[in-house]
Parts: structure tokens; C-alpha cells; sequence
């Protein structure tokens, strides 16, 4: 058993597919939460069509995805958790795959489909729609098996991934200082690199991610793109440098000395 942690926000035709392939394409009957940041009304029929399969946990108001993350986490039940986002598409036998390759000592990364691409990630990308209304659904997941090859490569430290309770709890999760979805995975990444933590990808399975639909890619997308510098400015400020990706897509600079802080 394993806890499958989704923060949604607003999000409700991508939420409605993301539960749907959870749902259908696990094993074994896991813990599924919901988070939702604020305006639950409009995800309501989504919510109530899954309820016998999800949990879900309402914050009232929006208060942020680290907020709607870290309140996820202290209710989850299992030791295993996986966070996706709520544009992300589960493949089949989805929680056996994962459940493979679990490990406390290090955090993985899901790989993930995009339609477009190749982005700074190096996504595997094939577009199979860039709505859940155009996606071909069950196109992939006849071609998601097909890309599998069992390779674990050292370029993890972003979403969607896997990590154990302890873990997230030890480093305190998600920092809320930020004030946007943007550059805090980058702070919690680093903060687990820190502690010795390794991080990998996984290419054993893969995720489709229809990329940012809630964000910078939604409804609300210039608000959300005009939060990301902020929160840059940020972690310059509590870091002494700035959000940046080195090798192995690590967050840190090694052998660095940095405002009192040996990278």
C-alpha cells in the first residue's frame, strides 16, 4: 500500500482524468488524497464521482500547493508516498511499478510523456493530447509499456516523485514562505540533497503531463508566471544564490561555502 498525494487547484477536467487513471490502473487499492486549495465547489462533481476510491481534504480557502502538500503528507497513512500533479495521467499497474523500486534511503522521479518538448527536464515527449477533451486515452497506455527499459538514471529532484513520510517530515516539507507553486520544490529538493538524501529517475514507468494546465498554462497563468521571480528573489535571499540546476540536476553547488551553509 502506498499514499497518493494530488494537490489540485481549480483544475477540475484535468482532476476528473488524473483520479480516473489512478483509479483504474492500480493493482492494489491505495490511499488516494486529495488536497484542495481553495474553491472546492468547482471540483465538487469530480470529488463526489471518485468518493468511494479518494480521500479528500479541503483547505477552505487557497493557501497554496505547500500548504495543500505538507497537510496531505501529515494525513497519509502509509510510509510510501508518491505526489503527481493533478495534469499528470497514472499508466497502468502504476503503484506495483513503484512499489518495485521503493526504497527509503533515496527519492525518485516518475518519468514523465509531455507533448511538447524536449524541455530543460528531458521528458519523453509524444503528444497525445494537450487537453484531457483531445486526449487519447487509451493510445497511452498501449504505448506507455512500449518506452519502459528499466534504466535509473541520476537526474531526479522533480515532480512527480516519490519519497518516504519520514523523509518529508524530517526536512519539514515544503517551505509556505513561498508565495508560488514555483522555485519551493526547488528549496525542499535542496534541503533533502543536504541531508545526504540521493535522488533518481525512474524510467520503469511514465506518467503523461500535460504541462503547467493549472498554472502557468491555466486560467489564471499571468498571475501565477508573475509570482515565479518572487519567489526566486526568495530563495536568493534564504540561500545566498540563486534557483539553479547542476549537475545531475542537483540543486546545490558542491564544495561550496555559501552565507554559512557548506554546499
Amino acid at each position: 500500500m502506498l499514499s497518493l498525494i494530488i494537490p489540485t487547484y481549480r483544475n477540475p477536467e484535468y482532476l476528473d482524468i488524473c483520479l480516473k487513471s489512478a483509479i483504474d490502473n492500480q493493482i492494489n487499492k491505495n490511499e488516494i488524497i486529495v488536497a484542495v486549495d481553495g474553491f472546492i465547489d468547482e471540483s465538487q462533481h469530480i470529488l463526489e464521482k471518485y468518493k468511494y476510491d479518494i480521500q479528500v481534504l479541503d483547505l477552505g480557502i487557497n493557501q497554496g500547493m505547500q500548504a495543500a502538500l505538507n497537510l496531505a503528507v501529515m494525513n497519509a497513512n502509509n510510509e510510501c508516498i508518491v505526489i503527481i500533479n493533478d495534469d499528470n495521467v497514472l499508466c497502468k499497474d502504476w503503484d506495483a511499478e513503484i512499489k518495485k523500486q521503493y526504497q527509503e534511503n533515496f527519492v525518485f522521479t516518475i518519468n514523465q510523456i509531455e507533448p511538447i518538448g524536449p524541455g530543460i527536464f528531458n521528458f519523453h515527449v509524444k503528444d497525445l493530447g494537450k487537453h484531457p477533451k483531445e486526449f487519447k486515452y487509451e493510445e497511452f497506455l498501449e504505448y506507455e509499456p512500449t518506452i519502459r527499459n528499466g534504466k535509473l538514471t541520476q537526474d531526479g529532484g522533480i515532480f512527480p516523485f516519490v519519497i518516504s513520510k519520514k523523509n518529508y517530515m524530517i526536512v519539514g516539507g515544503f517551505d509556505t514562505i513561498y508565495q508560488s507553486p514555483f522555485i519551493c520544490d526547488w528549496d525542499f529538493f535542496l534541503k533533502l540533497d543536504l541531508m545526504g538524501i540521493n535522488f533518481y529517475r525512474i524510467n520503469h514507468l511514465h506518467f503523461y503531463h500535460f504541462g503547467s494546465a493549472a498554472t502557468k498554462n491555466g486560467k489564471e497563468g499571468e498571475k501565477f508566471k508573475a509570482t515565479e521571480h518572487p519567489a526566486a528573489q526568495t530563495f536568493m535571499y534564504k540561500w545566498g544564490m540563486a534557483p539553479q540546476l547542476f549537475e545531475n540536476n542537483s540543486h546545490r553547488p558542491k564544495g561550496n561555502f555559501i552565507k554559512g551553509i557548506n554546499f
